[in-house]
């Protein structure tokens, strides 16, 4: 296979879309619990929950059959693969940071914050990626059946202890810590297992799994809700029913990976700038919200317009700046910038 398969950035596509989405989705909680807005809110987040889990997949998919067997080619590999992620993370930050100290973050806090890769909320996933290339040859050789049952187990053990943490203690782990290589290890497993290895179930069964997974998904997050009364941890990826959820639409989506689908390329092409979008999108989100609440504050009457008015906004604005910079020097771009 070639390192670049359109089918997988379409998959992209859609992944970082969610990514965005996710983190526009915040004010239909603040909706009474009983209105549309708060309720298809809830939905939309369950549905769109897939996203990380999907980036992980297709990571440990690309990532199946590097050769990292022998000292030298593992640190090769490392050399290679860490300032990938590395050098835009760093550079970014520093905008970032800047933005918190003008806003009052003491240099300690700012320090802090670098060296935990939370500049900003979502780059706890650059230390997550970083943890998968450092254990690669141990992760390549779980790829087996039984290695995926130890995979899932890990996983769910994680999901258990961070929510046993989160409901009946008075830890509050970081986002770095809960977010890190064990919670997501199924999928990066999964990934690489999918590389090697044909998904033999049907359609008609992926899909009655991804309806059961998102349903599952539904009654632990209402459950949730109304037993701790806690909407932002309750929407949360990191469940059970939601990695039940994930773990169906990365097998359906893999499994059709030879479907052509030519009429995608603008959804393709977010697919390849997606890691520079990651990057970016909390920037240009965080600077639109006042002024689409000052320009149009009647959108905020209602969930679902603002939201994705914030979606296309944040997202043309990224694509936007990618055009720029690749034109400027697409090279200097990716290398530093992610685009």
């Amino acid at each position: 296979m070639k390192d670049r398969i359109t089918y997988y950035d379409l998959l992209r596509g859609l992944a970082i879309i969610g990514v965005v989405a996710i983190h526009s989705s915040g004010i239909g909680y603040t909706f009474n619990d009983t209105s549309i807005g708060f309720n298809i809110t809830v939905l939309w987040r369950q549905m769109i929950n897939f996203s990380v889990p999907m980036f992980i997949a297709i990571s440990g998919f690309f990532l199946a059959n590097k050769d990292v067997e022998s000292k030298e080619s593992y640190l090769r590999f490392i050399k290679k693969q860490v300032p990938r992620v590395l050098i835009p993370y760093l550079l970014w930050s520093v905008l970032y940071l800047w933005i918190a100290y003008l806003r009052g973050d003491s240099l300690l806090r700012l320090t802090y914050r670098l060296f935990t890769f939370t500049s900003s909320f979502p780059f706890y996933f650059i230390i997550l990626i970083i943890e998968y290339y450092l254990l690669l040859p141990i992760l390549q050789k779980l790829a087996t059946v039984r290695g995926l049952v130890i995979s899932a187990l890990i996983s769910g053990i994680s999901c258990y202890l961070i929510f046993y943490l989160r409901y009946y203690t008075e830890i509050r782990l970081p986002i770095f810590v809960y977010g890190s290589a064990p919670s997501w290890l199924i999928f990066f497993v999964l990934g690489i297992y999918l590389r090697n290895n044909t998904i033999k179930m049907n359609n008609k069964a992926l899909i009655l799994l991804v309806i059961a997974g998102l349903t599952l998904s539904l009654v632990e997050t209402y459950t949730l809700y109304h037993k701790f009364n806690d909407i932002s941890n309750s929407v949360t990826a990191v469940k059970i029913s939601s990695f039940i959820y994930s773990t169906s639409i990365i097998l359906f989506t893999f499994k059709n990976a030879d479907r052509n689908l030519n009429k995608t390329k603008l959804l393709t092409y977010i697919g390849e700038l997606s890691f520079g979008i990651f990057l970016s999108h909390m920037f240009f989100l965080i600077e639109l919200k006042p002024i689409i609440n000052n320009l149009l504050p009647i959108l905020k009457e209602s969930a679902i317009l603002y939201q994705f008015s914030l979606i296309g906004l944040t997202l043309s604005c990224c694509l936007v700046f990618a055009l720029i910079t690749r034109k400027i020097n697409k090279v200097k771009a990716v290398k530093y910038l992610g685009q």
